[in-house]
């Protein structure tokens, strides 16, 4: 055999055996990709102890840990994740640093926001998450509309008892109120506090939240409505606290003479404090100074 055809062949031998390298690479990495899953785990170590593994740059550390929440985040809407460990994320990022107020924020949309259902209990952690960042920020419009929107009206449907709704209503309120009063609420949202607090049984109340927020809208308009508002709150009120007067006189006259009717227990019941000595001490001086016609 010549050296060139020995040549030759060594050089087809090669050839041959790079193509069948290439090949079963190939087929390696499928198998490799095939095999693999996404899965979501939390490697960050207890909040106890979070802080000595940052060395000392805590703020530093919670700003690492948010990017990767980010991404985290992002890669559980890409494979329809439970987003199970925001919770633990924020907790950890706010362990290093307690005034990052992004996280507030970002927990009360990353909570309860997700790709799969969330519940009650999802609701109320990232609201007890949220409560914190308000106390931190009380001049935060932004964080607490955020927040009273989380107990207004993310939590009530997730909840079966109708009293429960009405509670988590209930602790929305003051934030929803700030919020408006802070300019952060959008403007339709004067009115349905106003609703929110009358549904509530605080017509009183209602009412002088539009009161005080009347001035502050431009919009003639929506001026116009919390005008009327205002007065139907205000006679609904009156009729409210004679109800209540009637109800408590009621109460006494069964306490102390349930053998009589309502309307003799008028003169024979206890009577309401009157104040006759103020009248007697200003009055009188004035009629006598006053001119004889």
């Amino acid at each position: 055999m010549s050296r060139r055809t020995t040549f030759l062949s060594l050089g087809a031998a090669m050839l041959a055996l790079v193509a069948a390298t290439e090949a079963l690479r190939a087929r390696a990495h499928a198998g490799f990709d095939a095999a693999q899953s996404y899965e979501a785990v939390y490697y960050l170590p207890p909040d106890e102890t979070i802080r000595f593994f940052s060395l000392g740059y805590d703020e530093a550390s919670a700003d690492l840990i948010w990017m990767r929440a980010l991404i985290y985040f992002g890669e559980e809407f890409l494979h329809d994740g439970s987003v199970e460990h925001v919770f633990e994320y924020a907790d950890a990022m706010l362990t290093l640093d307690p005034r990052f107020r992004a996280v507030y924020g970002w927990v009360g949309m990353a909570g309860l926001y997700r790709p799969t259902a969330v519940d009650a209990s999802d609701a109320e952690r990232a609201a007890e998450i949220m409560e914190r960042g308000v106390e931190l920020f009380p001049d935060d419009g932004d964080l607490a509309w955020d927040l009273g929107a989380v107990l207004a009206f993310e939590l009530p449907p997730l909840l079966e008892d109708e009293a429960a709704r009405d509670d988590a209503r209930a602790r929305g309120m003051p934030h929803l109120l700030r919020a408006s009063r802070l300019g952060a609420a959008p403007p339709w949202m004067t009115l349905a506090n106003a609703s929110i607090l009358d549904h509530l049984g605080r017509t009183e109340l209602a009412a002088r939240h539009l009161e005080e927020m009347y001035l502050s809208v431009d919009d003639p308009d929506l001026r116009r409505q919390i005008a009327e508002r205002i007065a139907s709150l205000r006679e609904q009120a009156a009729a409210d606290a004679f109800v209540a007067a009637m109800r408590d006189l009621e109460e006494r006259r069964r306490n102390s003479f349930p053998y009589i009717e309502s309307t003799l227990f008028l003169f024979v019941g206890e009577r309401p404090p009157v104040d006759v000595d103020t009248p007697i001490r200003e009055g009188f001086p004035q009629a006598l100074a006053a001119p004889t016609p």
